[in-house]
């Protein structure tokens, strides 16, 4: 099949860091492994001339322009802003928290990780690591100096220098796909970030739980020095998460219920 993914930001588009465009990079590579033919675009980018046989698309908000190319489309619902609003009868949710904030009806999708990739290695760790290219928490290189850690914040790699820096660190505090690729680096994670710009700062301290609600913080409590300390400490204790990737996140087995929700 003729595939179009897309989303608000390509992977080859103005801003290549970031979950979606994380998303339709795995999702790419495993729908060309199984002999389809695949192309990825944003709004940021000309459209098409082509025509598809599947469009996956996210953010139709922004992407509509391109589901006309598309003989079927599947509407993967990634998050709770008005352009991620679900449309059409063909939607995906990545989480139960994303589902119930539109009153959705669809089937729940985990987020897809690359296992292959995103894998532990035995190496020196030494770092807490922020994994995110959002600012605030300006408190945590104190934090880090306290539990005698270096502090990193990886805010714009990826690929192999990304996976060195995951590896590295006795702990890594990300929300969404960046916890997930961390811990399937298996290194202990905390559930942490900061939204400026519509939610503030976000500790979610139950990480399992936080599967339901995207890894994404929302109902967690504000994260102040003192919690996110005990919240490392909690993570380190509880170590390696990545039995739980390989169990929900595989993405060999996304990209196929992903097909099968588009009816292919």
């Amino acid at each position: 099949m003729r595939i179009l993914l897309a989303a608000k930001h390509a992977p080859l588009g103005r801003r290549q860091i970031g979950g979606v465009q994380s998303w339709c990079t795995t999702v790419a590579a495993l729908l060309g492994r199984l002999g389809h033919s695949v192309a990825m675009w944003g709004p940021e980018l000309p459209v098409p001339r082509d025509r598809f046989d599947l469009g996956i698309m996210a953010n139709l908000g922004d992407t509509a322009p391109a589901a006309g190319l598309c003989d079927r489309v599947l509407n993967v619902c990634h998050g709770i802003i008005p352009a991620e609003a679900p449309v059409g009868d063909r939607v995906v949710f990545t989480s139960e928290g994303i589902r119930d904030h539109w009153n959705g009806s669809g089937p729940v999708i985990r987020q897809p990780i690359n296992l292959d990739f995103w894998s532990p290695a035995v190496v020196v760790r030494e770092n807490l690591t922020r994994f995110s290219y959002r600012g605030g928490l300006g408190f945590l290189p104190a934090v880090a100096a306290d539990l005698s850690l270096q502090f990193r914040h990886v805010r714009d790699l990826g690929g192999v220098e990304l996976r060195h820096m995951l590896r590295r660190s006795v702990c890594v505090l990300a929300t969404g796909r960046a916890a997930l690729e961390a811990m399937a680096c298996g290194v202990p994670v905390v559930i942490c970030d900061h939204r400026s710009a519509y939610q503030g700062p976000l500790l979610d301290p139950d990480t399992l739980g936080s599967m339901a609600r995207n890894y994404s913080g929302r109902g967690g409590v504000e994260p102040t020095p003192e919690i996110v300390a005990e919240a490392v400490q909690a993570a380190v204790g509880r170590g390696s998460l990545r039995d739980h990737v390989a169990q929900h996140h595989d993405a060999g087995t996304v990209t196929k219920q992903i097909l099968e929700a588009a009816g292919c």
